[in-house]
């Protein structure tokens, strides 16, 4: 037979199109490759569907607060309790109109999402300021709540006669309560007959 470029060109490429076996394998290859890369940044990025409420999450200990234990788990943990200072500082955001940083502080405090720290602000009321007594007197053993009455501290008969005045009973009736251990009826009694 004779060897001429048509023979020789038909031993290389076995397949019409002309291209050679290892080009179609390499081209194979690279869209597999491809493939997997694809599905992998797919699955990576798709939301997770919640789990059973009872499972990933550690039972609550009185240590730390409740966490889940999964970085992908989409329940939140609880909020924590907030700190008298923490609160402090939030009725004085709130009643300057500064939402914004009130926000950021109840969200750093007590772990909440945006969404929840936010309808919390909206709602915010600054609680008064309270006096309280420098050192609270312990609750009487016996007496009646005359007893009572008399052991009150200048200052806190005269905060006592300044809520009455300025008809806040009930804050008047916190007050008594905290200073004399007395019961709701016998404060709320003592605040009615006030003078």
């Amino acid at each position: 037979m004779h060897d001429g470029p048509l023979e020789a060109r038909a031993a290389t490429a076995p397949y019409p199109g002309g291209m050679e076996l290892w080009i179609w394998i390499l081209l194979a290859v690279v869209i597999a490759a491809l493939l997997v890369v694809i599905v992998t940044t797919m699955r990576a990025i798709r939301p997770k569907a919640p789990g059973p409420l009872d499972a990933g999450v550690a039972a609550p200990s009185l240590a730390s607060p409740a966490r889940p234990l999964s970085a992908r788990d989409p329940r939140p943990a609880p909020p924590a309790a907030l700190t008298p200072a923490v609160t402090a500082r939030i009725d004085a955001l709130v009643a300057a109109e500064q939402r914004i940083s009130a926000i950021k502080v109840l969200r750093e405090a007590s772990g909440l999402s945006l969404r929840e720290a936010k309808d919390r602000i909206d709602t915010w009321t600054p609680s008064a300021p309270a006096v309280r007594p420098a050192v609270t007197p312990p609750y009487p053993q016996a007496g009646s709540a005359s007893d009572a009455l008399a052991r009150l501290s200048p200052e806190v008969r005269a905060e006592i006669g300044r809520l009455v005045a300025a008809d806040q009973k009930i804050s008047a009736i916190k007050l008594l309560r905290e200073a004399t251990g007395l019961g709701l009826k016998d404060s709320k009694d003592a605040v009615d007959a006030w003078r």
